[in-house]
């Protein structure tokens, strides 16, 4: 065959493919003339395709057709009349429409890449290929569709990365079956643990199906990246798009919805769906929506779990996202450390049964919880007089446990006192504290018995809300207890990390660079530049000044006031915020203290004890625990530490030796519950009023909640995308 098709073979796949297009129906809603140009630029597309694909032929062949047709292209924009069927119908078109060569020669390059058997390392070397083959066809199309807004170019573009996304997922297994042919880079396919020859058989590592999760958030990112680009003005030019696009993303959320159950038969969509969707699709172009001026650029600042799960749906909700994180690695507070020949979390970050924006963060890039956190059964209460109360959580299968599980708690002395009973029953059904109450205040207004406020509640208020009794807001208090305890099921029972929680984050990095985000660490924001209550742009100590569009602070309350103009009405509110502190302390000894996941220390400025023993390298003959002593700041060296240590736990358990102690003070690692500070806490909305494209998220927001991994993530989920 010659570096072209012979003009009779062309023609007539020229004619072939416009007759079985299974999209030809996309281009009936268009004006006679418009649907006769997509035609002859669907027949180039298909043949250029054609040609990249055709397995009979040797590499090098198939190469010089295509480098062949990039030549008659060059021809055509040349004026040149000595060209084939084909091109003769494509410079119509071409000068019909205005249409800039590059973006057909951009196509061509595409379907080289494919003659090249191409190994993909990288997202940007998948970016682009996906640019060639996808991506300039819809830059094309939008010239022969008629357009306007030059932001259709690119909404273009972006449903160009989607449909083409798409289909490298539909057809994951096929192609490497049928082609040999791996359309994933290498570093993504590392980051899961999914090996080439793994996605010949998907259902053989259970890895694979997280990485199709991540493959569905791409094409998810460009899908609702192109969603917020539609100018209205070209809307119903765009019908032909829309009706493709919504073929696409029926295929993507088939694919989620069989729980990405990928076989070597790629899923189709029946001709009556895609005639359905076609008719709803056109109806949706021809009503008025409302222009969507919320898209573009997203500056997060700050990679701890507010921030990981603010930037992973704005990617996901089709921003283009640059994370500024002044630690060199993401998790804020949270973060793992070697200690003890084995990796430990900082500190002790364990779940409630209720956080489920938590959790539902954790989902958000394709984990599960539970692969990360235990459910643990009880806790046990020790006293000074080393009695032990042991506290089991009600099964799913005790309904009546459940709905009243705080009851699971009448082992207390004195809990089951009517005063206490008819308090909880009360919270329950919606009883609140006076304002600026403390909880103390509260108890003792209601006459609550000592022991049960120094036995129950204390726990749980220094445990919840990092603040003493006697300090912590009572309506917050109040709100947090019928939240969990209160509320019965999985809400009031207690998750701890398996192995540090760092680790359910950090697939994070992948998602965000897998869509082209950037991720600067080590990298602080000093200030911003401010022009008409709109911030233009933001200084870091490494990138230097960097241009925003819209920016979301993810950083704790005492660094933000810093880095907003000290005359601003915000950073004001922020100083009335007090900060407080928590102590962890690792230790080891040759004896067991307690056999079960943690303990409740009445009476001790130790609150918690937690075991760690089974995330020891086996054999050994220690074990391993940690003590956290909530609202306060330990200053003691560790021999000191030590001491400090033995004295107190000999209170609750005979003969405590300890061997080594890793102390960790962690100053500012929250904010204290008080009825001051409670007061302060501003809304998440309520900076946008004085910036109008900044906003901010933090556990030190009002959520209704207080200052935990939780309320993190509830802001983040909060903001209106």
């Amino acid at each position: 065959m010659s570096n072209l098709q012979s003009q009779s073979s062309e023609s007539e796949h020229n004619e072939v493919e416009r007759k079985k297009s299974n999209l030809a129906f996309a281009f009936f809603c268009m004006e006679k003339d418009r649907a006769k140009d997509m035609e002859v630029f669907y027949a180039f597309c298909r043949l250029m395709d054609d040609i990249a694909d055709e397995e009979t032929q040797p590499l090098e062949d198939r190469r010089k057709e295509l480098q062949a047709w990039k030549t008659e292209i060059e021809k055509i924009y040349a004026g040149s009349k000595n060209l084939t069927p084909l091109a003769k119908e494509m410079a119509d078109v071409i000068a019909r429409r205005n249409i800039p060569q590059q973006y057909i020669q951009d196509i061509i390059d595409g379907c080289l890449t494919d003659t090249y058997a191409p190994t993909f390392e990288t997202f940007e070397q998948i970016r682009k290929y996906c640019y060639g083959v996808a991506s300039a066809v819809g830059l094309v199309s939008i010239y022969i569709f008629g357009f306007k807004n030059e932001r259709t170019k690119l909404f273009a573009e972006a449903l160009g990365y989607a449909l083409q996304f798409t289909n490298i997922l539909r057809d994951i297994v096929d192609d490497i079956v049928s082609h040999n042919r791996v359309y994933i880079p290498a570093e993504e396919l590392n980051a899961f643990g999914v090996q080439r020859e793994d996605l010949r058989n998907p259902s053989q590592n259970p890895n694979c199906k997280k990485l199709f999760k991540f493959l569905y958030f791409r094409a998810k990112h460009f899908f609702n990246k192109a969603r917020r680009l539609i100018a209205e003005e070209d809307r119903k030019s765009l019908t032909p798009a829309f009706i493709m696009w919504a073929i696409y993303e029926k295929i993507l959320d088939s694919l989620k919805e069989k729980n990405f159950n990928i076989t070597a038969t790629p899923l189709k969509i029946s001709k009556s769906k895609k005639i359905r969707l076609a008719l709803k699709a056109i109806r949706n172009a021809k009503r008025k929506h409302p222009q969507n001026t919320f898209y573009g650029k997203a500056s997060v600042v700050g990679a701890g779990i507010a921030g990981i799960t603010l930037a992973t749906r704005l990617a996901l909700e089709g921003f283009d996202v640059e994370v500024f994180e002044a630690r060199s690695d993401i998790g804020g507070r949270i973060c793992k450390i070697k200690a003890y020949n084995t990796q430990l979390d900082n500190a002790v970050h364990a779940a409630m049964g209720c956080y489920e924006n938590f959790f539902n963060s954790i989902k958000l890039l394709g984990n599960n919880p539970n692969d990360y956190f235990e459910k643990v059964s009880g806790m046990d209460f020790i006293y000074t007089d080393k009695s032990v109360v042991p506290i089991k959580y009600p099964s799913k299968s005790n309904f009546i446990a459940n709905v009243f599980s705080a009851l699971s708690y009448t082992k207390l002395k004195n809990f089951a006192s009517p005063k206490n009973l008819a308090l909880l029953l009360s919270i329950k059904l919606g009883l609140t504290p006076h304002k600026n109450e403390t909880a103390l205040e509260f108890l003792n207004r209601k006459n609550i018995p000592q022991d049960v406020i120094n036995t129950f509640w204390e726990p749980f208020c220094i445990s919840a809300l990092n603040t003493s009794i006697d300090n912590a807001d009572a309506v917050l208090m109040t709100s947090t207890i019928k939240k969990s305890i209160l509320k019965g099921f999985e809400n009031a029972i207690l998750y701890l990390p398996k192995r540090p929680m760092q680790d359910a984050f950090e697939i994070f990095k992948t998602y965000l660079k897998g869509v082209g985000a950037k991720i600067s660490f080590s990298d602080s924001v000093k200030s911003i530049n401010v022009k008409d209550n709109k911030v233009i742009s933001i200084e870091t100590n490494k990138s230097g000044t960097v241009e925003v569009e819209n920016l979301f602070f993810a950083i704790n309350a005492n660094t933000l006031k810093t880095i907003l103009p000290q005359s601003c009405s915000y950073v004001k509110k922020l100083t009335n915020i007090k900060q407080a502190n928590i102590t962890n302390i690792y230790f080891t000894s040759a004896q067991e203290i307690i056999a079960n996941n943690y303990a409740c220390l009445i009476g001790s400025p130790l609150h918690w004890i937690f075991n760690h023993t089974e995330k020891l390298p086996k054999p050994t003959n220690e074990y391993l625990y940690s003590v956290t002593i909530s609202d306060t700041y330990l200053a003691k060296n560790k021999t000191d530490t030590k001491q400090f240590l033995k004295e107190e736990l000999s209170k609750h358990f005979d003969n405590v030796e300890i061997s080594d102690v890793l102390p960790t003070n962690f100053m500012w690692a929250t904010i204290s519950a008080d009825v001051n500070t409670e007061k302060s806490r501003p809304k998440i909305k309520e900076i946008t009023q004085e910036f109008s494209n900044v906003y901010a998220v933090g556990d030190w927001l009002q959520t209704e909640l207080p200052c935990t991994m939780e309320s993190a993530a509830k802001s983040a989920f909060e903001i209106e995308l």
